[in-house]
């Protein structure tokens, strides 16, 4: 080693306390090895590190019985001797030479009381994380000192220690040979009532193990198994000792096994120039058969703090003059870290009150902690042990955890913001985190926020809402056994269904529910949510247990309704209410939107009232999203008084929506399209053409309207039981209307005759009161059941002229003009011919020699062909045509 004069020597015991650092390991995906160092120690420039190990793993069956070759290189400037090497001097090391028996490494630490509350008790064990659930059951030093056993054995393997409780005690045992360590056991975080003890140097225990070579750096077995490397050659490669060349030769009988070596360095010079930060050995392979990459075997400059809090208090206006904090700790992540100035100071409103006591909750025992507070600000710095605040600053030969206990706080209500109180980390000390959250301070309020409002489609059922958020300014804000409701605003209901039958009760299809991941309950418990009153707009549930220490936020999310089918576009909103102790005014969860849109080619049709077979434009119906059209029945529903017929096609032009084609049909004033597959991937358009329709006389002028309804656009006009229906609106369930036609023109009342009546059985019939004859009666027909009337006759009861009546003898086909209509009915045939369309009748025409000759129809069908009105009169059996 050159130019070391000027080196400084850190002594055994500063090595001993940064050897508690974090293991550092480096490991890529695709690694064949991994380098660990077990405390990454906290050095300074100009200086020498005495001896840290460097731990390589080999990953199973990565050798085989080959030799691979590793370099390892120094930072500049630097030099160490490794495993004893030095240049000019290289060694073989023999994993079952030189065997000798070795020595399990044992801690023994003590547990003392019992948890006065529930808690988790966070401990360091070697460098790892160990999280021990304790609870008031735990109500002895040895229950405890169980509880922590169990859980360090349940991950010993990585701890690299297995542990035995026995009275109060806890016993450590190595799972292989390691380096002395101290403060094998640290407390992160206690639970009250409960110290487990400051653990000593790791101890020889009494069990024997194979420790390989005498010098211990080829372990013969790893964790039970023969290890699969069986030789390590190290050489250095330049006089300054700064490369190595490290040859390892693998065991192939056990190369399924894992394979470890220690490579050891000793007096490892730190240059005066090194840089602050990581003080790494880098490792290449020529071969592949290791990882290459960087691993850190120290930390050059001072370390840091981290500052904790047990816990948070709650702090409300005129309630707390002085309020004691929970204890406030600041922990070295090595020896020496804690120096400079340390401050913890307060946001305006809040100044620091009481007597602070620092101290030592482990670490260096030569060293206590001076606290003083000036104001909004809490000062702190380490002194020996015994001095006060106005002593000589010193550092820990340590990393130590201090503890701030018996602070209290107190509150200008006039200038304290309500929130979290945050208390900031200043000074020169060097320091993980910034700040720490002490409580929150409020009113007996709080706050209720909306997430985005989500799109929820008219006519659905269980449609959710988006979550509702409701937070506390302080702890105890919602009242145990109090009420919140949430009451709906717009055109929805609460999701609901009946159980129990016909009279059964109507509840809540599904619960809302508090999401966890999002809230922070501090022990507020809400019951189940329940209808109040009867027209479901309002649910509630009563608070059955209050928050603690802090305040309560809750996130309800499964907000389910259901959406008026004639809700169109506009807000659904909550409001919350209650005597729970937070209100608030409508806020919006929905946006409600129609899931179709209907539109028609071109502009509108005239159609006159009165005439048959009038075309209409072609109509499209699509969908605002995927998936809001079911696999049930869609209806295009017209106006009473318009009949149309069965449309040329029925279409899907765009979309994976699929139509059952074959079964779409015509009932009274509605198309029904059956749906055999809702859309998935793209929303789907459906388009109806060539659509004719029948208007009645009666049909009034103005805009003729068509509606999109049916169960494939409406789940939630009734749950199931007749006239049960959330919205009161039976007769009023569509989704979507628009304009097809315009009726313009009446048909003329005069253009045939009025007050006609024709009597079943009588050969006359009067028209206007005068009395007209006929050679042949209306009669009943004996097997259809339906009453029919001469043709002839009733055109010429119309003032149809009889010219205008033609008979064909050779297709037995009679033939009325009245003006635009052209009405043709043939003998034997269920159908009447208009304007060249046929139209199906449910019984067929007459003629023959039962009817005088005479061609007999259906009279209800004969009048609506020819735009006349009729009125049937059981009780005299008379037939009254367009009746004024």
């Amino acid at each position: 080693m050159k130019n070391n004069k000027s080196l400084k020597v850190l002594s055994t015991a500063a090595i001993a306390a940064a050897l508690v650092a974090p293991t550092v390991a480096v490991q890529p995906a695709f690694a064949a090895s991994t380098y660990s160092v077990v405390g990454a120690q906290n050095v300074s420039q100009d200086s020498v590190i005495q001896k840290t190990r460097i731990t390589v793993e080999v990953t199973p069956g990565s050798l085989g019985s080959d030799t691979k070759k590793l370099y390892m290189r120094l930072p500049a400037d630097s030099s160490a001797k490794v495993n004893g090497v030095t240049y000019g001097s290289p060694s073989e090391f023999d994993r079952d030479a030189q065997t000798q028996p070795g020595e399990y490494q044992v801690d023994e630490v003590t547990v003392s009381g019992a948890p006065t509350d529930n808690g988790d008790l966070e401990l360091e064990v070697n460098g790892k994380p160990v999280t021990v659930t304790l609870t008031t059951a735990d109500d002895t030093p040895a229950k405890v000192a169980t509880a922590i056993a169990t859980k360090i054995n349940a991950d010993k393997t990585n701890i690299g220690f297995a542990a035995d409780a026995n009275d109060g005690k806890i016993k450590l045992t190595a799972l292989e040979q390691k380096d002395n360590v101290s403060n094998l056991v640290k407390t992160t975080k206690p639970v009250a009532g409960v110290t487990v003890g400051a653990s000593q140097n790791v101890t020889p225990g009494k069990k024997p193990v194979d420790s390989g070579t005498g010098s211990e750096f080829i372990p013969k077995s790893v964790s039970g198994d023969t290890n699969q490397i069986k030789k390590v050659k190290i050489a250095a490669d330049n006089s300054d000792n700064q490369y190595f060349t490290i040859e390892v030769t693998g065991d192939k009988d056990y190369s399924a096994n894992r394979g470890i070596f220690y490579l050891e360095l000793e007096n490892v010079k730190v240059p005066a120039g090194a840089e602050n930060g990581p003080f790494n050995a880098t490792f290449d392979s020529p071969d592949n058969a290791f990882t290459a990459g960087n691993v850190k075997i120290a930390q050059v400059g001072n370390g840091s703090v981290k500052t904790s809090i047990d816990g948070t208090i709650a702090l409300t206006p005129g309630s707390n003059k002085e309020t004691k904090v929970k204890p406030i700790r600041i922990q070295e992540d090595s020896a020496g870290a804690f120096t400079g100035e340390y401050k913890l100071e307060l946001p305006d409103g809040f100044e620091w009150d009481g007597t602070p006591v620092g101290r030592v909750y482990h670490g260096d025992p030569n060293v206590t902690l001076a606290v003083k507070k000036d104001k909004d600000t809490l000062l702190a710095k380490v002194v020996a042990k015994g001095g006060d605040f106005d002593s000589k600053s010193v550092t820990t030969k340590e990393a130590t955890q201090f503890v701030i206990e018996d602070a209290l706080i107190k509150v200008d209500d006039s200038e304290a913001e309500k929130g979290e109180v945050k208390a900031t980390v200043k000074g020169s000390v060097s320091r993980s985190n910034d700040s720490i959250v002490i409580g929150t301070f409020g009113n007996w309020e709080g706050d209720i926020k909306a997430g985005d409002a989500k799109t929820v489609y008219a006519g659905q059922a269980g449609e959710e809402l988006a979550n509702l958020t409701i937070k506390e300014d302080a702890p105890g804000t919602l009242k145990k056994n109090r009420i919140i409701k949430l009451k709906l605003n717009g055109n929805a209901k609460w999701a609901t269904k009946r159980t129990g039958g016909v009279n059964g009760k109507i509840e809540l299809k599904e619960q809302p529910q508090i999401k966890n991941a999002d809230s922070e309950k501090n022990n507020l418990q809400i019951g189940e949510w329940e209808l109040s009153g009867s027209d479901r707009s309002v649910i509630q549930a009563t608070i059955t247990n209050e928050s603690t220490n802090k305040p309560a936020k809750i996130v309800l999310e499964k907000l389910k309704v259901d959406v008026a089918p004639t809700a169109g576009t506009g807000d659904i909103s909550v409001s919350v209410e209650g005597s729970a102790g937070i209100t608030k005014d409508a806020i919006a969860l929905g946006k409600t939107k129609a899931p179709v849109e209907i539109s028609f080619d071109g502009e509108l049709a005239k159609i006159d009232a009165g005439l048959q077979q009038q075309s209409i434009p072609n109509i499209t119906i699509k969908e605002a999203a995927t998936d809001v059209i079911g696999e049930k029945d869609l209806v295009v529903k017209f106006p009473e008084g318009v009949k149309p017929a069965l449309p040329g096609k029925v279409e899907v032009t765009e979309g994976n929506l699929k139509i059952d084609s074959a079964r779409v049909s015509v009932e009274d004033n509605r198309i029904i399209i059956p749906i055999s597959k809702h859309s998935s991937t793209k929303a789907g358009t459906i388009k109806l053409s060539d659509i004719k329709v029948t208007s009645y006389r009666y049909v009034p002028e103005g805009d003729l309207k068509v509606k999109i309804t049916g169960p494939a656009v409406v789940e939630n006009i009734k749950d199931g039981l007749d006239n049960d229906y959330p919205f009161n609106k039976p007769n009023d369930t569509h989704v979507a209307e628009g304009s097809v036609a315009k009726v313009v023109t009446p048909a003329d009342k005069n253009k045939y005759a009025e007050n006609i009546i024709f009597k079943i059985g009588s050969k006359t019939y009067t028209q206007d009161g005068k009395e007209m004859t006929m050679d042949v009666a209306p009669e009943v027909h004996p097997v259809y059941n339906r009453t029919y009337i001469p043709a002839a006759h009733f055109a010429a009861s119309l003032n149809i002229p009889a010219d205008k009546v033609v008979w064909n003898e050779a297709s037995k086909t009679v033939t009325i003009f009245a003006g635009d209509k052209v009405v043709s009915a043939t003998a034997g045939k269920k159908e009447l011919v208009v304007n060249g369309t046929p139209v199906q009748i449910d019984a067929p025409v007459n003629y023959g020699q039962h009817t005088g000759y005479r061609v007999m129809v259906p009279y209800t069908h004969l009048a609506l062909a020819l735009g006349a009105t009729v009125e049937w009169k059981a009780d005299t059996q008379e037939i009254f045509v367009n009746k004024r």
